[in-house]
């Protein structure tokens, strides 16, 4: 399940797809995932598990890419 994705520009300019997502595989694991859509397509993403996985994943995303 999606609950965003918006597309931030990093501090070394490169333009990222940022998304806040929960695991098809395993309910109640959220992961934030920014990938680089420019060069190489990397993709960097953090997980999230336990109670209050989704709000600590959306309060990660507004921390570290600026996610609406």
């Amino acid at each position: 399940m999606r609950t965003n994705v918006a597309r931030k520009q990093d501090n070394r300019g490169r333009t990222l797809e940022v998304e806040v997502v929960e695991r098809k595989d395993t309910p109640g694991v959220w992961t934030v995932e920014a990938i680089d859509m420019a060069a190489e397509g990397d993709i960097f993403q953090a997980l999230f598990v336990g109670p209050e996985s989704h709000e600590r994943a959306l309060e990660y995303a507004r921390f570290k890419y600026s996610f609406q």
